[in-house]
């Protein structure tokens, strides 16, 4: 969901099953049973269709009768363990986005129609990553789950939208990071929305530091190389979500990513031992709903 709000990421995950211990799957057969997961979903939404149902007016854009519209949901995502990992782990996804938010003296954030030019929020949360669950970082010390805060700006103008996000960490670092790109919006029927598109991230030294870098207490303790990353452009790649929408609060949501880290990123002895490919595939039901805050 990029409407106003990212996603809560977890890019390091935790223990997922009983043992306590992280499950840990192969990429190429965790994104195919993905993918296979999304395609089956949307089948299935559009054969419970009806025909007549499927010529219903498309949900109207919000109004401003609310104070505040939000879309929460959950699902399950396969992503990598952590950033710059080649393991891959299966857990809990939620989903957050902010669609419409009304303040007095500071006015309104995003709503529709979305052409030209809107300001929002941004999100994300990442999950602590414990090094006694990876062999591979071993000594290098645990980091906390990271709150990010920050903005957005995007631009849409028909079928295409560029976005802009930076945000800074309030808990677990205290670097920045963003990210920006270009998609295509497009409408294949009323009920489902496609957008796609490339990306490229970025962060600061503070961040990268925190995820990527080593000190020499870290190398002594790992056996892992000093590294002591500078800020820039951190990934290239591509996304692509899936939205079907089978009533008006109701939706199907079927993400997938790609990333490659560039630059110092992927210098970093960390994705040495791991991989500079990151892929990320998430699958859910999301209900969007309004409330009136200041009444």
């Amino acid at each position: 969901m990029q409407e106003l709000g990212d996603i809560i990421e977890n890019s390091a995950g935790r223990p997922a099953d009983r043992s306590g211990k992280t499950r840990r799957v192969h990429p190429r057969a965790a994104i195919r049973a993905f993918a296979g997961s999304v395609l089956a979903a949307f089948v299935a939404a559009s054969s419970a269709t009806s025909p007549v149902a499927a010529q219903e007016t498309p949900v109207p854009a919000e109004k401003s009768s609310h104070d505040l519209i939000l879309e929460l949901g959950a699902g399950a995502s396969v992503q990598p363990a952590y950033e710059g990992a080649d393991d891959y782990t299966v857990q809990p996804q939620p989903f957050v986005a902010l669609h419409y938010l009304s303040l007095p003296v500071f006015g309104e954030f995003g709503g529709k129609p979305e052409q030209g030019l809107s300001v929002s929020p941004s999100f994300r949360v990442v999950r602590e990553r414990d090094d006694s669950d990876y062999s591979k970082l071993r000594g290098i010390g645990d980091v906390d789950t990271a709150v990010e805060l920050g903005g957005a700006v995007k631009y849409r103008w028909n079928d295409l939208e560029a976005y802009l996000a930076l945000r800074r960490g309030v808990t677990g670092h205290d670097g920045f990071v963003g990210e920006t790109g270009v998609n295509l919006v497009t409408h294949p029927t009323n009920k489902l929305e496609i957008t796609a598109g490339p990306r490229l991230s970025f962060a600061d030294a503070e961040y990268l530091q925190t995820y990527l870098g080593i000190t020499p207490e870290q190398a002594a303790a790992s056996g892992l190389a000093v590294f002591d990353p500078d800020g820039g452009i951190k990934g290239v790649g591509a996304s692509l979500e899936a939205r079907y929408a089978f009533t008006e609060n109701w939706s199907v949501v079927g993400q997938a990513s790609y990333e490659r880290l560039v630059g110092d990123a992927a210098d970093s002895p960390i994705t040495d031992v791991g991989s500079e490919n990151q892929f990320t595939a998430a699958l859910g039901l999301t209900y969007k709903f309004g409330l009136d805050l200041f009444d």
